[in-house]
C-alpha cells in the first residue's frame, strides 16, 4: 500500500500530477500494483484514506481523482448535478489542480443490490427469461474489467468498435456503513467476493472487496446529450431513436456484449462545432457512445471464445517466445535477465513470490502468475514426488513440480545409477530449465520448460538442506531487482512449470496453423457435436479399459486433439476426430504395449542420443519418457520407425554446461 508523498519522482514531480503521461503508469512500482479482472490499477492511499484504484487512463489526472478534489464534503452532489432517471451517479467537475480541472461522472456502485430489472415486450432484443431473473449488478471491478475489454474490440469484427466512456479510478473511502443502510444481500455480495477473491489468487495485495464499504467508480464525462434528451428536442426522430437502439444491441451483440437495460438514455449524442447538428457517420447512421455498464455481460458466445481466445493468444506467443524483443520497454514490474543461456521474463507476483518466464515476451508473464495455475483442481502425477497436474484458469494444461534442490539425493548405492546420483545431487530449477532447453536445440525430444516460480512466504525446506552445492554453485547469481536477492535461497520453495504433454507437440502443431486442446474444451467451445463427443469418449475409455489402462481414460481433458485456424477440428482419414493420448515408458511395458526387447531398446536409445548430445540421465527409468499413443494402444512412431520418445525428468541430467552470465 502505498502514498501519495511516496510516488517514484518521475510520476510526483513537483506536485503537477496532471502532467503526468500514461508511460509513467509502465514504471509504477510493483509494490503499488494490483490487477483484477484483466485491469491494472495503480494502487493509492491518499490523506482522505480509503483506497484509490486508478486506472492507466486515469493516472494522467491523479492528482484531479484525489477524493479531496471530487469527494469530500460530498463535493460531487453540492458542486455536481445528479443526472436524470438515477439517484446514485452524478456529474461534477473537480478541484482545480495546477489550474486544470477535469469533468467526471462519479457513480456509486449497486454491487449485491437487488436488481428491479423488467424488460418490455416491445424491447428489440430476446433475452431468456432466466438471464432476467439472474440479473445482478456487477461489482465495480468486474464492470471494470468488462468496459476495458470492450473498448479493445478483440473479438467481433474490426471495422466497427463501440465507443465508450473511460474508466478512470475506483474509490473505496474508510467509513462502514450497516448492511440495511446499503441495501446490500449477503449471499450476493459473497458471491462477487469469491469471484473477485478467484481471479486474483487470494493474493496478500489484492483488492478486497468489503461488504460493508462503498465503492465509487468514476469515469470521464462526455460531452453531449442523451438519446431520450435528443428524441424529446425534436433533433432525432421516434423512429431514428428505435433505429438506434437497434444498432447499439446489434454492435454490442457483435462485439461478444449485452447490456441488460439497453436504452436511449444510455447512448450519448455528440454535436457538430460548426452548427451543432447531431454528429453522423457517412452512411448517416447516429454516432453513440455507451455509458453504464453496471448491466453490462457477455454473451453465452463470447465468453466461450473468450477463453478460447485467450488460449490461442497463448500458443502464439509461446511460438514465437523465444525471438528477439519488441523495441517496446517492459513494463516496470517485469524485467529480462537471462540464467545458464536460457532467457526469461522477471517480476514479483501479487503474493510476493517471484517468477521467471522463459522467453523475451512480457505478456507470456500474467499467464503462469501462481493464482493462475496453484488453485485449480490437480492430480497427482507422482506418489513420491510433489508432481502435479492440472489446467490453469486460462485453459492451459500444465504439469509443476516442486524441486528437490539441496535435500540429500536419496539414490540406493547398490542399483544401477545410484551411487552417481547421490554424488550429482539434485539439479537446481533453473539448471532443469537449462537443459531442457538445450537438450531439444540439439535434437532430443523434451517437455516445455515453461516457467521457475520462487513461492513469497519462507518454508521449512531449510531445515531439511543437507546438499548446500547448488547453493554455493549459485551464490553469485541475484535477481535483477533494485533490492537483488539471491537467485536460489535454501528459504524458499522453488517450482518449475512444464508444458503437459498429451502425446501432440503443440508447438509443432501451432507452426501447422492448429491450437492443441483437448476433447473436452472442444466440446464446450462447440467444436464437437453432443453426440459425436459422446461417442468418442465412450469408444475411448473402451478401448482404455481393455488395455488394462482405464484410469487414463477418465477424462476427456486427457484426449488431445488439434483445431485449425478455421476452428475446425483435425480428422483422420476415415474422418473420426484425431485423438493422441500419453502414456509413460514403464506404464506401456507393464500393461503390454511394448515387449522387453522394445523397452530396453527406448532407454537404450535415450542413452545413446543424451550422448550425442553432450548429456547424461544419471537414473534413467521407464517414467522418465513419455510416449504418444492412439486410444487403440497404436503408437505415434519417429522418422526412424520408432515409438517417439519425449523426456519430462531433468533432475538428475548432468549436461555439457553453456552457462553464459546471467544479465
Amino acid at each position: 500500500m502505498t502514498g501519495i508523498e511516496n510516488l517514484p519522482a518521475e510520476v510526483a514531480g513537483d506536485g503537477d500530477l496532471a502532467a503526468a503521461s500514461s508511460a509513467a503508469f509502465e514504471r509504477l512500482p510493483p509494490e503499488m500494483i494490483v490487477r483484477a479482472f484483466g485491469v491494472t490499477y495503480g494502487h493509492v492511499h491518499s490523506s482522505e484514506g480509503g483506497d484509490l484504484y486508478v486506472t492507466r487512463y486515469g493516472w494522467p489526472f491523479l492528482a484531479q481523482l484525489l477524493p479531496a478534489n471530487w469527494y469530500a464534503e460530498q463535493r460531487y452532489s453540492r458542486q455536481g448535478t445528479a443526472l436524470p432517471g438515477s439517484g446514485h451517479v452524478y456529474r461534477v467537475s473537480t478541484q482545480p489542480v495546477a489550474g486544470r480541472s477535469i469533468d467526471i461522472v462519479v457513480k456509486f456502485s449497486r454491487v449485491a443490490r437487488e436488481v428491479a430489472l423488467e424488460v418490455a415486450s416491445t424491447f428489440p432484443d430476446d433475452f431468456p427469461a432466466e438471464i432476467i431473473a439472474n440479473a445482478r449488478f456487477n461489482s465495480p471491478m468486474e464492470e471494470f474489467g468488462l468496459v476495458m475489454e470492450l473498448r479493445r474490440g478483440a473479438y467481433g469484427p474490426d471495422r466497427r468498435r463501440v465507443l465508450t466512456q473511460r474508466p478512470l479510478a475506483i474509490y473505496a473511502p474508510p467509513e462502514e456503513f450497516e448492511l440495511w443502510q446499503l441495501g446490500r444481500d449477503q449471499s450476493r455480495f459473497d458471491a462477487h467476493w469469491h469471484l473477485l477473491a478467484q481471479d486474483q489468487g487470494n493474493a496478500p495485495k489484492a483488492i478486497e472487496l468489503d461488504i460493508k464499504r462503498v465503492y465509487v467508480l468514476v469515469y470521464e464525462w462526455i460531452k453531449g446529450e442523451d438519446a431520450e434528451e435528443a428524441l424529446r428536442s425534436g433533433e432525432i426522430s421516434e423512429p431514428e431513436c428505435n433505429r438506434l437502439t437497434l444498432a447499439a444491441i446489434h454492435d454490442l451483440r457483435g462485439k461478444g456484449f449485452r447490456v441488460l437495460d439497453n436504452k436511449p438514455k444510455h447512448f450519448i449524442l455528440r454535436k457538430r462545432p460548426s452548427d451543432q447538428r447531431i454528429m453522423r457517420r457517412r452512411d448517416g447512421n447516429i454516432v453513440y457512445a455507451l455509458v453504464d455498464f453496471e448491466l453490462l455481460q457477455r454473451t453465452a458466445e463470447h465468453q466461450s471464445r473468450f477463453k478460447a481466445a485467450q488460449r490461442e493468444k497463448y500458443w502464439h506467443l509461446q511460438a514465437h517466445r523465444l525471438e528477439a524483443p519488441a523495441p517496446a520497454a517492459l513494463p516496470s514490474r517485469l524485467k529480462r535477465t537471462t540464467i545458464f543461456g536460457v532467457d526469461y521474463v522477471f517480476g514479483t507476483t501479487p503474493n510476493g513470490g517471484k517468477l521467471w518466464v522463459v522467453g523475451y515476451d512480457g505478456e507470456l508473464f500474467d499467464y503462469f502468475l501462481p493464482d493462475r495455475w496453484r488453485r485449480t483442481p490437480r492430480t497427482k502425477l507422482s506418489d513420491a514426488n510433489e508432481v502435479y497436474h492440472t489446467r490453469t484458469r486460462d485453459g492451459i494444461h500444465v504439469v509443476y513440480r516442486m524441486s528437490r534442490v539441496g535435500r540429500p539425493a536419496t539414490g540406493d548405492s547398490l542399483a544401477d545409477g545410484g551411487e552417481r546420483t547421490r554424488e550429482h545431487g539434485y539439479n537446481s530449477p533453473f539448471e532443469e530449465v537449462a537443459i531442457a532447453v538445450r537438450l531439444r536445440k540439439r535434437g532430443v525430444l523434451s517437455s516445455y520448460p515453461r516457467a521457475v516460480y520462487r513461492t513469497g512466504h519462507r518454508s521449512n525446506k531449510a531445515e531439511s538442506v543437507s546438499d548446500r552445492r547448488r547453493f554455493d554453485t549459485h551464490a553469485s547469481l541475484m535477481t535483477p531487482e533494485k533490492a537483488p536477492e539471491p537467485l536460489l535461497s535454501p528459504d524458499y520453495d522453488y517450482y518449475t512449470i512444464w508444458g503437459y504433454y498429451r502425446g501432440v507437440d503443440p508447438e509443432i502443431e501451432h507452426r501447422r496453423c492448429a491450437v492443441v486442446t483437448d476433447l473436452e474444451q472442444a466440446w464446450r467451445e462447440g467444436l464437437v457435436g453432443n453426440l459425436e463427443y459422446e461417442d468418442i469418449v465412450r469408444t475411448v475409455r473402451s478401448r482404455l479399459r481393455d488395455l488394462d489402462l482405464g484410469e487414463k481414460g477418465d477424462e476427456a481433458s486427457e484426449f488431445a486433439v488439434s483445431v485449425g485456424e478455421d476452428g475446425i477440428v483435425r480428422r483422420d482419414a476415415h474422418r473420426a476426430i484425431d485423438v493422441s493420448l500419453c502414456v509413460d515408458a514403464q506404464t506401456a511395458y507393464e500393461h503390454r504395449l511394448i515387449g522387453e526387447q522394445a523397452y530396453q531398446s527406448l532407454l537404450r536409445r535415450l542413452e545413446e542420443r543424451l550422448a550425442i548430445a553432450g548429456a547424461r540421465m544419471l537414473n534413467v527409468a521407464g517414467h522418465h519418457l513419455l510416449l504418444s499413443m492412439h486410444p487403440d494402444g497404436r503408437l505415434n512412431l519417429d522418422e526412424d520407425g520408432q515409438p517417439a520418445v519425449v523426456v519430462c525428468n531433468f533432475e538428475f541430467i548432468r549436461d555439457v554446461p553453456d552457462r553464459g552470465d546471467v544479465s
